[in-house]
């Protein structure tokens, strides 16, 4: 029990000592534990050189703090008397005299600042690249600046935090002001914010991604060729590109031609005569479509008797959704020509006029 109080007392008054090994040791650690992830893991050397970039950071927060506890310690003699053969107080004297009083009473807030904002800052960008690099593995691309944002406000909001804990400003103060610009922004940038959680929700419920065709509510259909915070770019079948609002798209109905299916089916309704024999109607149209459906054959149902004609319709398949209108194209005209080749009538509407009593040509 003596040695071990012995040596409790022992550390205890070396504690400068203690720390200033623990912090060397740490400093060591910090850099030389990329060499240790890039040989003993197996993560990415792209992480490895992210974690390098914090090194500098890293190594001057340590040495601040260490120093800061050390100067909150009591001093040992041996430290003491190192002090005086080197001439540090007459030194810290000076700096002191140097500086400005406000530098010199708010020594702690500015280093505090100062360190913060440099952490803020290589958290950010090195945040930014590494959500960028992980978002596009794992998800799309096209995601990535909306997490980037939401990244870079988050570090911006704990910095400002942080700073005003150390200036001792109080949050309180701030609230009201800070409801006031809320609300004036809320109003000028609504439709923005409006965009941004539009395209969030597009996101959640994965409704299209970069490729897909959709067609929209408003009648307008293509292929997706770019997402981003605010607006959606389609490319139509005309080669025009259509910017459109994510709050409107994440409000309005939308149809993904592009999910995943094999084949795509689109119709085509055409009237024969009610003299022609429904059986081989059915047969002259499945010759005619099957050339055209990819993948499955044709179907043809009698649909419905109209007033002066049979209904029927024609099913294909194709494999993309860009095939279909030149697919109707060739479909329907595959139809009129077997139509017209086997002799059956395709009607036109007719409408009778009777006229009762006398005619001008009675001459009453």
């Amino acid at each position: 029990m003596t040695d071990g109080s012995q040596l409790v007392t022992w550390l205890e008054s070396q504690q400068i000592l203690v720390s200033i090994c623990l912090s060397l040791l740490l400093i060591v650690l910090i850099w030389r534990v990329d060499l240790i992830l890039d040989g003993y893991t197996s993560i990415s050397d792209q992480t490895v050189e992210d974690i390098r970039g914090f090194r500098a950071v890293a190594t001057a927060t340590l040495l601040v703090v260490s120093l800061i506890w050390i100067s909150n310690r009591p001093t040992p003699g041996w430290l003491a008397d190192l002090s005086q053969s080197v001439g540090w107080p007459a030194i810290l004297a000076g700096i002191v005299d140097f500086l400005p009083r406000f530098v010199v009473g708010n020594s702690g807030a500015i280093l505090v600042t100062l360190l913060g904002g440099w952490w803020a800052w290589n958290m950010r960008t090195r945040g930014d690249r590494v959500i960028e690099r992980f978002v596009e593995q794992k998800y799309d691309e096209t995601i990535a600046p909306i997490v980037e944002n939401v990244w870079d406000v988050t570090i911006f909001a704990a910095f400002v935090l942080l700073i005003l804990d150390q200036w001792g400003i109080s949050i309180a103060t701030l609230v009201a002001p800070a409801g006031i610009i809320g609300i004036i922004v809320g109003f000028s940038a609504r439709k923005t914010v409006a965009n941004f959680f539009g395209s969030i929700s597009l996101y959640a419920d994965d409704t299209y991604s970069r490729g897909d065709f959709i067609e929209l509510e408003s009648g307008i259909s293509g292929t997706v060729r770019d997402i981003s915070v605010r607006s959606t770019v389609l490319q139509t079948l005309d080669g025009d590109h259509v910017t459109i609002p994510n709050s409107e798209l994440n409000e309005g109905k939308i149809i993904n031609k592009s999910s995943p299916r094999p084949t795509r089916r689109i119709r085509s309704q055409i009237s024969v005569s009610y003299d022609a024999d429904p059986e081989r109607v059915k047969t002259v149209l499945s010759e005619a479509a099957e050339p055209i459906s990819q993948q499955h054959d044709p179907e043809v149902h009698l649909r419905s008797f109209g007033d002066s004609a049979l209904i029927f319709e024609v099913f294909v398949w194709i494999d993309e959704p860009e095939d279909r209108l030149p697919a109707e194209n060739e479909l329907n005209t595959a139809i009129y020509r077997a139509l017209e080749s086997a002799g059956i009538e395709i009607p036109y509407p007719q409408q009778e006029v009777t006229i009762d009593g006398p005619t001008p040509a009675d001459g009453s």
